[in-house]
């Protein structure tokens, strides 16, 4: 897959000539390793950092000056992860410094090393390494395209942050996003096309364009997925595995960045609903949560997170009764039973056939009663 100009970020970071000269001169390195599309986000990240750290060295810089990325894409960090980090803080160090652009007020905006800024104030540490950059000309773009490349960000979080991209750069509300994609890729199925669009993703933004219009996606269409496909993403993927977290409701919303919650586990949990098991909202939200926190404690895997919501709502399930053909025939005689040919019959017979009937009524009422509480 070709790399994100990454490299923009660091225009104009250091101010002599001979080291700007010197930048450049990694830059144009840079470009023509994503001509070839050999290297790797992180890989080339790490070794711009290496040679700026040379040309530029590094700023102690006071946590309490340093603030986070409002539209950074990872909103979810737990408290466990920060622990792990700190952890490693401090029996190694700070191994690479964090990456910061200047705000103008002696403050800085965090642009990469969230989690070891977190973790460097849970060790109570006043400051910390960092490289000072320019502010990116998209600042978005070039903080999506560093977490897409070498973050783990669970799949809510990536959801979000691809949906305020699409927003952000070509306008599609989610909704809209999400119909435009879900039609285009049904079409692209039903064609059997599915290899052709995954082979796109490796391809030059020039090549992803001819190839999506010999698939027959033009016009919004091809704006979205072109925009997915510069992301290094599989429309298709995007569309089966991330587009449905957006749906998601918030206990399962909750689970995933509290708890650690998998998304496959959440696609599975979230057929637990209000419809699925003839309950109430509320209901049905507590069967679900009750389900969630089975899997996240007894570490369920996806086949068993399936095998659990079956017995659930085979719980639930009412089971269908036929219609009973000796019944129906019964009725058809009771109907036929008319006050006129009763007169005909004996007191004796009459009484008998009251009693008869309150007992069956008596036998309907129970089951009637039964059925309805179950």
């Amino acid at each position: 897959m070709a790399l994100p100009k990454i490299t923009g970020k660091f225009d104009g970071a250091i101010q002599k000539s001979s080291q700007e000269q010197k930048i450049a001169e990694l830059q144009a390195e840079v470009e023509r390793l994503r001509a070839q599309s050999s290297p790797e986000l992180e890989v080339e990240l790490q070794k711009l950092r290496e040679q700026l750290q040379n040309q530029s060295g590094e700023l102690e810089i006071d946590l309490e000056l340093i603030d986070p990325n409002p539209n950074q894409p990872r909103q979810t960090i737990t408290s466990e992860s920060i622990q792990v980090k700190a952890r490693l803080l401090k029996k190694h160090g700070q191994i690479s410094p964090i990456i910061l652009v200047p705000q103008g007020n002696g403050r800085y905006m965090l642009l990469d090393g969230q989690l070891r800024t977190q973790a460097a104030k849970l060790l109570e540490w006043q400051t910390i390494r960092a490289l000072v950059v320019p502010m990116p000309e998209d600042l978005d773009s070039n903080a999506l395209m560093t977490f897409l490349g070498f973050e783990d960000l669970n799949p809510l979080d990536k959801a979000e942050a691809i949906a305020t991209y699409i927003t952000k750069s070509i306008g599609y509300s989610v909704d809209e996003s999400i119909t435009v994609l879900a039609t285009a890729i049904k079409r692209i199925e039903r064609d059997g096309k599915s290899k052709e669009l995954t082979k796109l993703v490796a391809l030059s933004a020039q090549e992803q364009q001819e190839g999506l219009e010999e698939l027959g996606i033009i016009g919004n269409e091809q704006d979205l997925l072109l925009l997915l496909l510069e992301l290094g993403l599989n429309p298709a993927s995007v569309k089966a595995n991330l587009m449905p977290m957006l749906g998601l409701p918030q206990d399962l919303k909750d689970a995933i960045r509290q708890r650690g919650l998998k998304g496959a586990h959440a696609l599975a949990l979230v057929t637990i609903s209000a419809k699925s098991l003839g309950l109430s909202e509320k209901e049905a939200t507590k069967e679900r949560v009750k389900a969630t926190d089975q899997v996240l404690k007894k570490n369920l895997t996806v086949p068993e997170t399936r095998d659990l919501i079956k017995q659930i709502k085979a719980k639930y399930s009412k089971v269908e009764k036929t219609e009973s053909k000796k019944v129906k025939t019964v009725i058809q005689k009771v109907r036929e039973l008319s006050s006129i040919q009763m007169a005909d019959v004996s007191f004796e017979q009459l009484q008998e056939l009251r009693s008869l009937f309150a007992q069956k009524l008596a036998e309907i009422d129970k089951v009637v009663s039964e059925t309805e509480t179950e």
